[in-house]
């Protein structure tokens, strides 16, 4: 599982559009759709429930949304600290 996936994901299940989340992260839907359908796959549960017109996350998405978002702060945060410490150095 890469940060990139879990940006997706996390992108995915704030906008709860597939096209417009892609378009958010200047990436195809096709793209966005595959990787997020390869993830499901991975973790072997289905983290949306999916209709014609919008995507809402699953139990199983709800919670892994809000381990993928404490991930991906912890990354944000780890780089920043080695930006600053670059900058003191």
């Amino acid at each position: 599982m890469e940060n990139r996936v879990l940006r997706y994901f996390v992108e995915m299940a704030k906008v709860g559009n597939m096209s417009k989340a892609a378009e958010n992260l200047h990436i195809t839907q096709p793209t966005m759709s595959r990787q997020l359908k390869d993830l499901e796959y991975e973790l072997k549960v289905k983290l949306f429930h999916r209709t014609n017109y919008n995507i809402r996350l699953t139990d199983e998405g709800l919670l892994f949304f809000n381990r993928a978002v404490d991930i991906l702060n912890l990354v944000d945060k780890t780089k920043e600290e080695f930006v600053k410490k670059k900058e003191l150095s």
